[in-house]
């Protein structure tokens, strides 16, 4: 017969496996990728009779800055208007809003690759400027996308390419340095304005200056708070914002990354000590190939665009074959922040002579990236819905 002290010890382990069992499913343990924030990436086709507003289902799917979305749309009947909300900003960590351009490059790049495939010549026309610093934070135009049917022009294979939007996700996670990468990579098979750094050497040093650079920046107390508040935790937080940064795309395995959603949440010093050690003992410690991206002058918003479009044209390919890829720009992020600040720049020279690229130049450097072959699959991350990013005025 059970006694009146198992029976208690019984009932508060029972009570501690209910609580157990709550936390698990509050934080998502069991739920990843799944859920309405990322109903987006099972609908992103979109359907016949959407018109303008079928391409935006891909674009919204663009790789961004911190999962930032910072584009609206404004869709017409032969026309897509696109704009940058710059209040969804990195804040002291994208002090030009660089990298919200850069985002909004990406949108467009999907958006215009979309309308190909739907049998759209889509004829962007940017807005060009120089971009300042702390900009007020409203909504302002950034392109203009024309429609026009009766010119289809298609991207190489459309069909392929096309697919790998709903398939490209950031993968954070363990590379495998040892596997041998296709033989156009370190062929430099990306064409002008991309250098591939393959050499053991340079992939050092490079890695070096990555990890410098993030020392820098969490040593930066406004840079890691407006960066830590894109942070998401906790399956409730996912659903609310549909935004931002979660444990799922941190490049965790799945054993880790249930007991990461488990534990307390973490405050923003014990995140840069975490980012910290993935970026120095993971991602560089495994990066068989960097890619490093230059322009004219990275703070024209024309120049940030393409930049992003660019990247995002990279990502979509190198997800055809199998490859992973993920932003490294720290460098970048300093670079900028010295700039605002009126110090040296530190890395800029260090760049161009890791990708090759003669100072007489006069190239500016626009992104960083790793790429290889990833241990483990990526994790969707969580995305805002269409209707959430459309502005109502001129639409019927």
């Amino acid at each position: 017969m059970a006694t009146r002290r198992t029976m208690i010890a019984g009932g508060a382990g029972a009570a501690v496996l209910a609580a157990l069992g709550y936390r698990a499913w509050d934080r998502g343990v069991f739920s990843s990728g799944e859920g309405p924030a990322y109903e987006a990436w099972q609908d992103w086709q979109g359907h016949a009779g959407e018109g303008s507003k079928r391409p935006l289902r891909a674009a919204i799917l663009a790789a961004s800055a911190h999962n930032s979305q910072p584009w609206l749309f404004e869709p017409q009947e032969d026309s897509i208007t696109v704009y940058a909300d710059l209040s969804r900003n990195l804040g002291a960590a994208d002090p030009f809003r660089r990298e919200l351009y850069v985002s909004l490059g990406c949108a467009l790049y999907n958006l215009t690759l979309s309308a190909a495939h739907l049998g759209f010549a889509a004829a962007t026309a940017p807005v060009s400027g120089k971009l300042e610093p702390n900009p007020e934070e409203r909504v302002v135009k950034i392109a203009d996308v024309a429609l026009n049917p009766e010119e289809s022009i298609r991207y190489g294979n459309p069909q392929s390419f096309f697919k790998a939007i709903g398939k490209r996700h950031t993968n954070r996670g363990t590379y495998l340095p040892d596997k041998t990468l296709p033989p156009w990579i370190p062929a430099g098979g990306f064409g002008d304005g991309v250098a591939i750094v393959t050499d053991a050497a340079a992939r050092r040093d490079l890695g070096a200056l990555i990890v410098q650079a993030t020392e820098r920046f969490i040593a930066d107390p406004p840079m890691s708070r407006d960066s830590s508040r894109w942070f998401r935790t906790g399956r409730r937080e996912i659903e609310r914002h549909r935004d931002g940064i979660s444990t799922d795309t941190a490049g965790l395995s799945p054993a880790m990354g249930a007991v990461a959603k488990l534990l307390p949440d973490q405050d923003a010093a014990r995140a840069d000590k975490y980012w910290l050690a993935s970026t120095r003992d993971v991602q560089v410690a495994t990066a068989p190939a960097y890619g490093i991206m230059f322009c004219d002058d990275r703070l024209q918003s024309a120049a940030a665009l393409r930049a992003g479009e660019r990247w995002q044209e990279l990502h979509l390919m190198l997800t055809m074959v199998g490859l992973a890829a993920q932003p490294m720009n720290q460098p970048i992020e300093i670079m900028d922040r010295d700039l605002l600040l009126g110090r040296r720049n530190e890395y800029a020279k260090a760049l161009r002579k890791i990708a090759g690229i003669p100072d007489a130049a006069g190239a500016d450097i626009a992104f960083l990236f790793r790429l290889g072959y990833a241990e483990r699959e990526a994790q969707p991350s969580p995305r805002r819905r269409l209707e959430d990013v459309i502005r109502k005025t001129g639409f019927a």
